[in-house]
């Protein structure tokens, strides 16, 4: 066969991962839903006649996993009809506990499902080879691609890192002096160890490092800070030293979306409304919705109907509103009653209150003001 090939590389599946900050039937679903996109990777692998599909480590969250989700894991990889090469990495180290040691393991893994569990190279067919740089703890000190030399493996061969990993001068960058470095990957390792292609994981988005070396990022988000997530690379290299052509492609089914809006009046709501009115893809977007500002005990009201409605629309809506002042103007001060104990509580509340601060305490009038409305 001719050593030229077209291939799927992807990382960090994170089978299993755990959502808490979503509650209820949306975190069941953003978990299931990474189960759905391994068949749409699946769905690029036909469209593309990719060879094989690499996983650069961290297909599974952790080795705690319940039966059910490795059933749900194995069960959709056995829907991807070309082989699929799996990496241990941080999340799913090849230690001692390993789901990839388990008797379900053993039982039900589908046959075109391999692991690179050693640092030997395995070689996909002739003219294609896999040189694997398998975690076997979650945390390995120094170079974890350090075995890849020009001396490992067939030249002839197309040669294939897959590491999973933080690039070494990036992580020197932004970590303290003396600290110790955990599974490091120099940049420059596909040139050193005359790689034709270097698959990493680790890192949550699309990252070019340079012509031979990718990350291709998590295929479903895992949080909102990340940056560019949701793809697969369909890689194609035509024979041993030439360069890779890698083409990115989107498979999430969620949209992980994030919006700063500053309020300082009626018009700054409208404005909102009709931004979150301007999502098309409502039920399969997670949004993390970030508000500034100062605005009365009023507008509040009318912002806390707005939010409500929205969050039966969104598959999640967060809401951060720590920066977002509520205060009590004189129209408003005007509706509250004067006379009892709601009177009395009214006054306290607009005096000082040692220990409490004025937003506080405007807190306290905004959510009297909305439960006396409610009553009335």
């Amino acid at each position: 066969m001719p050593p030229s090939t077209r291939f799927i590389h992807t990382a960090d599946w994170q089978l299993g991962c755990l959502t808490g900050f979503i509650p209820g039937d949306a975190g069941a679903l953003v978990r299931n839903q990474r189960f759905q996109t391994l068949r749409e990777i699946g769905n690029v692998a036909r469209e593309t006649k990719a060879e094989f599909i690499v996983v650069a480590g961290d297909v599974f969250d952790d080795h705690g996993l319940r039966p059910a989700t490795q059933h749900g894991a194995l069960e959709a990889m056995a829907e991807i009809p070309v082989p699929i090469y799996l990496l241990p990495g941080n999340h799913d180290p090849l230690s001692s506990d390993a789901i990839y040691r388990s008797e379900l393991w053993r039982r039900e893994c589908p046959r075109h499902v391999h692991l690179l569990g050693s640092r030997e190279p395995v070689i996909v067919r002739e003219g294609v080879a896999l040189l694997g740089c398998p975690l076997f703890e979650r945390h390995t000190l120094g170079d974890v691609t350090e075995h890849l030399t020009p001396e490992l493996g067939p030249r002839d061969h197309v040669r294939i890192g897959v590491a999973h990993g933080g690039i070494k001068e990036f992580l020197e960058r932004v970590s303290g002096d003396g600290e110790r470095l955990h599974n490091t990957i120099p940049a420059d390792r596909a040139s050193r160890a005359r790689l034709d292609y270097l698959a990493l994981g680790d890192w949550h988005g699309l990252l070019r490092i340079d012509d031979r070396t990718w990350y291709s990022g998590t295929p479903e988000a895992t949080r909102f800070t990340e940056k560019s997530p949701g793809n697969v690379l369909v890689v194609e290299i035509d024979a041993p030293g030439a360069a890779p052509r890698v083409t990115p492609r989107p498979v999430a089914g969620l949209a992980w979306e994030s919006a700063e809006r500053h309020l300082d009046g009626d018009a700054d709501l409208v404005s909102l409304q009709r931004h979150l009115d301007g999502f098309a893809r409502k039920g399969t977007t997670l949004l993390e919705l970030t508000l500034t500002g100062r605005i009365d005990a009023s507008a509040r009201a009318r912002l806390d109907e707005i939010i409500e409605a929205a969050r039966h629309r969104f598959r999640f809506l967060r809401v951060r509103d720590e920066r977002l002042q509520t205060f009590l103007s004189e129209a408003n001060a005007a509706t509250l009653p004067t006379a009892g104990w709601l009177g009395q509580a009214v006054a306290r509340l607009r005096g000082h209150i040692e220990g409490t601060s004025e937003s506080e305490r405007a807190e306290a009038l905004r959510l009297l003001l909305r439960l006396h409305g409610a009553v009335s």
